[in-house]
Parts: structure tokens; C-alpha cells; sequence
């Protein structure tokens, strides 16, 4: 995604790879690509919610449906969110 990394979120593969190792990024492919999916298909409600507000509900939506994605990861996941509807 290139959270931290890029200017704007994006397909930074050959970053995951460079920081995981080519196995522990092929082994979470998928996965990763899951959660995107689901990140995407998160529709907010603009009568009630601000940019900030809807990016906020949705990583907080992703992180409850998966345990695993710690804290960077969630906003990672909310910096892709908001960019996507800037």
C-alpha cells in the first residue's frame, strides 16, 4: 500500500516483498488482497459522516473483522480509505 513509504497509496508490491521476504509476502497475498476487498466495499454514509469520520469507521470495521491487523496497519487502512474518496 506504501503507507508511510509513498505519497499516495498504491499496488507497492516489490516494497512488501523487500520488508516480509518473498515467502511471508506470497503467504499473506491473498489475505492482504481480502482485506482490501473488504476495505473498498465499505460505503459511507456522507449525510452523516465527514471524510475523517467515515475513514475512522471503516478501518475500525476491517480491524474488528480481523484480529490480527495491529494499530499501523489500521491506519494504513485509513489513509487508503480517505484517499480513495479525497
Amino acid at each position: 500500500m506504501g503507507y508511510r513509504e509513498h505519497p499516495c497509496p498504491g499496488n507497492h508490491w516489490n516494497a512488501v516483498v523487500a520488508a516480509l521476504g518473498p515467502a511471508r509476502a506470497q503467504e499473506i497475498e491473498v489475505p492482504m488482497l481480502g482485506v482490501l476487498a473488504d476495505l473498498d466495499a465499505i460505503k459511507p454514509d456522507w449525510r452523516l459522516q465527514s471524510l475523517d469520520q467515515a475513514s475512522e469507521a471503516a478501518a475500525r470495521e476491517i480491524r474488528a473483522r480481523y484480529a490480527d491487523i495491529d494499530e499501523r496497519a489500521g491506519k494504513a487502512l485509513f489513509w487508503a480509505y480517505s484517499y480513495g474518496y479525497k
